[in-house]
C-alpha cells in the first residue's frame, strides 16, 4: 500500500534528525558509539531502500521487473548487513572483542550466506521471487534464514552477556526488549504477509528507544569547559582495557588550586578552566581533553614517548599567572604519566593511581616534573586512607592513646613537667608514626577534633592522677598551625580546662614554625594563649626551618632545641650552640632541649645554660600507669637525695 511508502520516508527524516543530534552532541571517542552511528545510516539507506520499493510496488507508477528485482535486492543486502552492523554494535556495549571463534564463523556465516542467497536469487528464487504484478514473496531459503537471522541476534546477546559485562543487567534487559521487538517484527511480516519495510520501521524505533534509554552524552560532558568529563575519562579507560589496547594518560594538575577556590569566585575559575583546556587542546592536536576534576586534566596519549612529548610541548606554554579579578595570582603544575598494561595490567589500580594524582597528597605534587605514577604512588594513597579513616575512628569513639615523656629542670634537680604525646594505632594494633598521622589530620582538617580529644584527654589524666600533687608543675602539649586558624581555639581549650579546674598557665603549647601557613593567625591565636596565662614554646628549633628572627617576632616563651642539633654539636659536626644559646638566652627566652641520651648531652646544656632536659636518658615515653610509677619513683629519690 503507497502509505506505507510514505510512513517509511517519513522515519527517514526522523532518523535524519537523529543523525543530526548525533553530531550535535559531543559524544565519547569509543567504539559503540562510531558503530551506533554505522547502524543509523544503514536504518537510513535500508529504510530508503525500502520505502522505494513499497512505492513502485503499490503506487501508480510502475517500474520495469528488472528495475524494481535490484532494488528489492539492495534492501535485503542493506537489512542483512545492518543485522551484522547491530550484531558488532550489542557487542560493543558490553566491551567484547569480536575476535575468530565459534560464535564468529557461525554468525558472519549465517551473514554471508543470506548475503550470497541474495546475489545468487535471480538464478535459483529460493530467497524471495516476484509474480507479474511485480509483488514480493518470501522464498523458503528466505523463511529459514529468518529464523538463523533470529537466532544469531540473540546468540550475540548471550556471548556478549557471558564475555562481557555481566553486571550491566539495566542494559541487558535494554537489548533483550529490543531483539524480542525485531523478533516479533519479523514474525508479524511473515504472518500477515507485510512488505519488508515494517521490518525496518520497528528497527528505526528500535534506534530511538536505544539512544534515548542509554546514558545522554550530556553525562559525560564538564559544563564548565565542554570537554569530557571523569565520567567519560573512565569509560574510555574502561573500553582500552577491556580490548586490551595499550594506552598512557597523561595528566596536569594545578598544584594549588583548592586554596585559590577559598579566595575567587566560581565564575573566575571557569574563565581559567577554559583557558587551561584551551592551550592543552591546541598543543595536543587532535586528541580530546579530558576535565577530570576542578584542578586536574588528562589526555590519552598512544605511549610513554608521546607522553615525554607532548609534555615538552606543554611545559614551555602553560602560564604560570593568571590575571583574576585584576590580580596576579601565581601558580604551578604537576605533570603525571601512567600506562596500562606496561604500569598495571589492573585497570582498578591505574584508576587509583589516576585518582591518587587529582588528590590534595603535598608530597606527590612536585611543581613543572614529569612525575611516573608508579605502584608506590598507590601505597602511598592506600596508606593515606587508611590512617585516614583510623583518625576518623578514633575521633567517634574516643580512642586516641597518650603518651607521656617526662622533662627535667636544672633549676629543680628534678622532673617538673611532662610532654604529651598522641598514639594511633592501625587495623592490625599497631602503632602509626606519630608524625605521619598528624600530618594527615592537618592535610583532612581533622587535626582540630583529634588535639580537642588529645588536651581533654590531658586534663583527665592530671585530675584523675593528681598529677600537680606528684611534682607537676606544668604540661607540654602540641598545638597544630592548622588548629590556629580557628578562631573559637582558645574559648574551647579555657571551656575544657575550666571543666577540670585546671588553670591554662598549667600549659606549654609547643607550635613548629616550619608548619606554618597563616603566620597572622598563628601569632594571633598565640598572643591570646599568653594572655590566658599559657606559656608558648618554638618546637624543633634548628632542624633548618627556624631562625633568630622567628625567636624575637614570636610570642614565645620557651626555645625547644632539636636533639640534631645537639647530636651533631656533640660529635663535633657544628659548634652552632655555642652562639645560638646566647643568643636565646638573651632575648629572654628558656631553652629546652631534646634527645638527650648521654652524660655528655647534659653537661653541654649544663656548661652553655639549658633550664630543661628531655629524652631517653631520663626516659622513654610512657603510657599513663607507667608513667605515674616513674615519677613517683624519680621525685622521690631526688628529694631523699637532697635531704641527704
Amino acid at each position: 500500500m503507497i502509505y506505507n511508502a510514505h510512513f517509511e520516508m517519513a522515519t527517514v527524516v526522523m532518523l535524519f534528525i537523529l543523525i543530526i543530534i548525533y553530531f550535535w552532541k559531543k559524544n565519547l571517542p569509543i567504539q559503540s558509539n562510531r558503530l551506533y552511528l554505522n547502524v543509523l545510516i544503514l536504518l537510513v539507506v535500508g529504510t530508503c531502500f525500502s520505502a522505494l520499493q513499497c512505492y513502485y510496488e503499490y503506487g501508480n507508477d510502475k517500474m520495469s521487473l528488472s528495475a524494481s528485482y535490484i532494488i528489492s535486492s539492495l534492501a535485503f543486502i542493506i537489512g542483512i548487513a545492518f543485522i551484522g552492523m547491530y550484531n558488532s554494535y550489542v557487542l560493543s556495549l558490553f566491551h567484547y572483542k569480536n575476535k575468530i571463534s565459534v560464535y564468529s564463523v557461525v554468525s558472519y556465516g549465517v551473514i554471508l550466506c543470506g548475503i550470497i542467497l541474495v546475489l545468487t536469487n535471480s538464478f535459483t528464487n529460493l530467497y524471495f521471487y516476484m509474480d507479474d504484478s511485480g509483488k514480493i514473496h518470501s522464498g523458503s531459503a528466505r523463511n529459514i534464514m529468518n529464523i538463523l537471522y533470529m537466532f544469531i541476534i540473540f546468540l550475540t546477546l548471550c556471548i556478549a552477556w557471558i564475555k562481557g559485562k555481566k553486571k550491566d543487567t539495566k542494559l541487558l534487559k535494554l537489548i533483550l526488549h529490543v531483539d524480542i521487538l525485531i523478533a516479533l517484527s519479523e514474525l508479524i511480516t511473515n504472518v500477515c504477509h507485510l512488505n519488508t519495510g515494517f521490518i525496518m520501521v520497528v528497527a528505526n524505533l528500535c534506534a530511538f528507544l536505544v539512544y534515548f534509554s542509554l546514558r545522554s552524552p550530556d553525562y559525560y560532558i564538564d559544563i564548565r569547559t565542554g570537554r569530557f568529563n571523569l565520567n567519560g575519562f573512565i569509560e574510555v579507560l574502561r573500553e582500552k582495557y577491556d580490548y586490551n589496547e595499550s594506552v598512557s594518560c597523561f595528566l596536569i594538575r594545578v598544584k594549588n588550586y583548592h586554596a585559590i577556590c577559598r579566595i575567587y569566585d566560581e565564575d573566575s575559575l571557569q574563565e581559567v578552566q577554559k583557558q587551561i583546556a584551551e592551550i592543552l587542546k591546541v598543543k595536543s592536536g587532535e586528541r580530546n581533553i579530558y576535565h577530570i576534576g576542578a584542578a586536574t586534566f588528562a589526555i590519552f596519549v598512544e605511549n610513554t614517548r608521546e607522553v615525554k612529548k607532548l609534555y615538552e610541548k606543554i611545559v614551555r606554554v602553560m602560564p604560570h599567572q593568571w590575571n583574576i579579578k585584576r590580580e596576579a595570582l601565581s601558580h604551578e603544575y604537576s605533570y603525571y604519566y601512567v600506562t596500562y598494561p606496561d604500569d598495571s595490567s589492573d585497570i582498578e589500580d591505574i584508576i587509583q593511581r589516576i585518582h591518587y594524582a587529582r588528590s590534595d597528597h603535598e608530597g606527590h605534587h612536585k611543581p613543572n616534573e614529569l612525575i611516573h605514577l608508579r605502584k608506590e604512588a598507590l601505597v602511598d594513597a592506600v596508606r593515606f586512607k587508611e590512617v585516614a579513616h583510623r583518625i576518623e575512628e578514633a575521633i567517634l569513639d574516643n580512642s586516641l592513646e597518650l603518651n607521656f615523656q617526662p622533662i627535667y629542670s636544672f633549676a629543680e634537680n628534678r622532673i617538673t613537667s611532662l610532654e604529651v604525646l598522641s598514639r594511633l594505632k592501625d587495623s592490625k594494633h599497631k602503632y602509626i608514626n606519630p608524625e605521619y598521622f598528624i600530618h594527615v589530620a592537618e592535610v583532612n582538617h581533622t587535626i582540630i577534633q583529634l588535639s580537642r580529644q588529645m588536651f581533654e584527654k590531658t586534663c583527665q589524666f592530671a585530675v584523675n592522677n593528681r598529677i600537680f600533687e606528684r611534682g607537676i608543675t606544668d604540661m607540654n602539649i602540641n598545638i597544630s598551625p592548622i588548629q590556629c586558624q580557628d578562631k573559637h581555639l582558645v574559648d574551647e581549650l579555657k571551656r575544657i580546662a575550666a571543666k577540670y579546674r585546671i588553670p591554662l598557665k598549667r600549659f606549654h603549647f609547643e607550635i613548629t614554625e616550619s608548619r606554618l601557613t597563616d603566620a597572622d593567625a598563628v601569632f594571633e591565636t598565640l598572643t591570646k594563649l599568653r594572655k590566658c596565662g599559657a606559656k608558648i614554646a618554638l618546637d624543633d628549633f634548628g632542624t633548618g626551618y627556624s631562625n633568630i628572627a622567628s625567636i624575637m617576632l614570636m610570642p614565645i616563651d620557651f626555645v625547644k632545641i632539636d636533639k640534631s642539633l645537639l647530636w651533631s654539636y656533640a660529635s663535633g659536626d657544628n659548634e652552632f650552640l655555642n652562639e645560638l644559646m646566647p643568643m636565646i638566652r638573651s632575648e629572654g627566652k628558656k631553652i629546652i632541649a631534646e634527645g638527650i641520651e648521654t652524660e655528655e648531652h647534659i653537661e653541654i646544656l649544663r656548661r652553655m645554660g639549658g633550664d630543661f632536659l628531655q629524652g631517653y636518658y631520663y626516659s622513654k615515653p610512657l603510657n599513663e600507669k607507667d608513667f605515674i610509677r616513674f615519677i613517683d619513683a624519680h621525685n622521690k629519690n631526688k628529694s631523699e637525695n637532697n635531704k641527704n
